[in-house]
């Protein structure tokens, strides 16, 4: 039988940098996000439907330039269609802005929430979820920077959603799972504390991937990560 993790000691110290990786790593998006990261492009193809090229350039143009900023004109011009399909499809600006977000956002829960309940051991259980998290944050990186954008910078004229209760499902549900680590004794620990971290760690990965492309958002940083977490920093490293 594997011996419980020990984390007390590497916890401590990272659960302190989570709150400080936040506020600087979002800081660093914030500078870069409205210069604008991909160029404007018709979406209306082959195979695209006018509704998802709609919420494809709006998508992009709400991350790079924010709600506000953001006219439907500009996000007609990029889908390559007319004002009324866009008000045919969405009815305003807000509500196309709503649906982006709270449809992205029930995906998200529903793939990392799949992603928890594979596995057989705690260890397990936690680098699928991670993995479920870094993967979507890949896929779907106009949604995540607009997340961030709107969290750190929110704007009066945006339509009221709780961006911040959103990332705490997160913290939550490798909670849940930490606990039940615990009472299965594969778990030494705070659970809540052990969650933090974890957090502070993806998200400061998803982060430099957003800026930088690396690192890759894969199972590997998923399952590295969740082994220096759970054993520690003292391990003899295998690299040379």
């Amino acid at each position: 039988m594997q011996e419980p993790a020990r984390v007390e000691g590497i916890v401590d110290l990272l659960s302190l940098p989570y709150h400080f990786t936040f506020f600087l790593t979002t800081f660093s998006v914030c500078l870069y996000l409205p210069v604008g990261m991909k160029k404007a492009a018709l979406y209306l193809r082959h195979g695209v439907s006018a509704k998802e090229a709609i919420r494809t350039a709006a998508a992009e143009l709400f991350a790079e330039r924010g709600y506000t900023a953001t006219s439907t004109r500009e996000i007609c011009q990029r889908a390559g269609i007319t004002k009324p399909v866009l008000y045919y499809h969405f009815g305003n600006k807000a509500q196309l802005y709503e649906e982006l977000v709270l449809d992205a956002y029930r995906e998200y829960q529903r793939e990392v929430r799949r992603a928890s309940q594979r596995g057989r051991s705690t260890r397990e259980r936690l680098i699928e979820t991670l993995h479920g998290i870094l993967a979507f944050a890949r896929r779907k990186d106009n949604e995540y920077r607009l997340a961030v954008r709107m969290t750190v910078a929110p704007e009066k004229e945006t339509p009221a959603i709780d961006f911040m209760e959103m990332g705490r499902a997160d913290e939550r549900l490798l909670t849940a799972i930490l606990r039940e680590g615990v009472r299965k004794g594969e778990v030494k620990g705070r659970p809540q504390q052990i969650a933090g971290a974890m957090c502070g760690i993806a998200f400061a990965c998803i982060m430099s991937y957003l800026l930088s492309g690396h690192p890759t958002l894969d199972r590997k940083l998923a399952r590295d990560t969740i082994h220096l977490l759970m054993d520690g920093c003292g391990n003899k490293s295998t690299d040379r």
